[in-house]
């Protein structure tokens, strides 16, 4: 008994301190966003925290930029990342051109923070593009070049994710367009398919349930990411991620809990939407789609 429970024993103090810390710091951050914190004299349960968080302007402007950001980088990555699904699965990329597939496969390597700086270096109007538009006389001065990061709408966010997750999506979609013999594709021309007609009404639906959950899953992580509109954004309005870590690092407690609201706001998003994508990818597994 001991020889085959040893290595479970063995690492059972530090599995026991990472779970007490992990769901202990849970905890602790739920009650003190319903108001119970008793270093500040306060010891009762109340909503306020999460009232003042959805009246506050504040609140409702980093909402508004956070959920833009993460609408159009889900809907770019995902037209990008159908694209590159379909480009893999129409020259076999991943056997005749293994190369290719890699370099696909290569932004997933990335942080998102190297991503982010990245951009910085590329789009900013002393980065790479910038100079190259003066050198080349498409533009007077560096500083004519657009403004693509820190900018109030966020396009250097959306930017950075459709480049991230696009081959997330691809990747994604491929195996479901690996399924589809390529003998689908003529007998579809034999009843005068064209190749729009099969991308449409063959290949579209049959990537539709593993497109659905790539899109919730790409909209829920650029929902509650922090790393690239730390990076990218501006002070106001900030990213509800980067907002609430503004008020937890203030340095007024009842700011923290107001702080921890925001959080658990974005954990219960999260939580929902991983649910919805987790019964889409299980209704398309249980048909037969994976």
């Amino acid at each position: 008994m001991w020889r085959r429970n040893k290595y479970a024993l063995l690492v059972l103090p530090a599995l026991l301190l990472t779970i007490t810390l992990f769901f202990g710091g849970l905890a602790d951050g739920l009650l003190k966003s319903f108001g119970y914190f008793p270093a500040i004299g306060q010891e009762t349960l109340h909503l306020s925290f999460y009232q003042q968080a959805l009246t506050e302007r504040a609140f409702q402007d980093s909402l508004l930029l956070t959920v833009r950001v993460a609408l159009l980088s889900t809907i770019f990555a995902t037209i990008l990342g159908i694209v590159l699904a379909l480009v893999l699965y129409t020259f076999q990329l991943r056997s005749k051109r293994p190369w290719l597939f890699r370099l696909l496969q290569l932004p997933l390597t990335i942080p998102h923070l190297a991503a982010g700086y990245f951009m910085v270096l590329v789009l900013s109007q002393s980065g790479l593009i910038a100079r190259l538009a003066h050198t080349v006389g498409w533009i007077d001065a560096p500083a004519k070049f657009p403004v693509m990061v820190n900018d109030a709408f966020g396009w250097g966010m959306v930017i950075t994710y459709t480049w991230k997750e696009a081959p997330f999506v691809a990747l994604l979609l491929y195996p479901v367009l690996a399924r589809i013999g390529s003998g689908w594709y003529d007998t579809a021309r034999i009843y005068g398919a064209r190749p729009w007609n099969y991308i449409s009404t063959v290949l579209l639906p049959a990537i539709r349930p593993a497109l659905l959950t790539a899109s919730l899953i790409v909209f829920v992580y650029t929902l509650t990411a922090f790393e690239v509109p730390y990076l990218l954004g501006v002070t106001y309005p900030a990213t509800l991620p980067v907002y609430a870590y503004q008020l937890y690092t203030s340095g007024n407690f009842e700011d923290r809990s107001q702080a921890l609201a925001i959080f658990w706001l974005l954990t219960v998003v999260t939580f929902v939407f991983g649910l919805i994508a987790y019964r889409l990818y299980r209704k398309s597994y249980d048909r037969g789609w994976e």
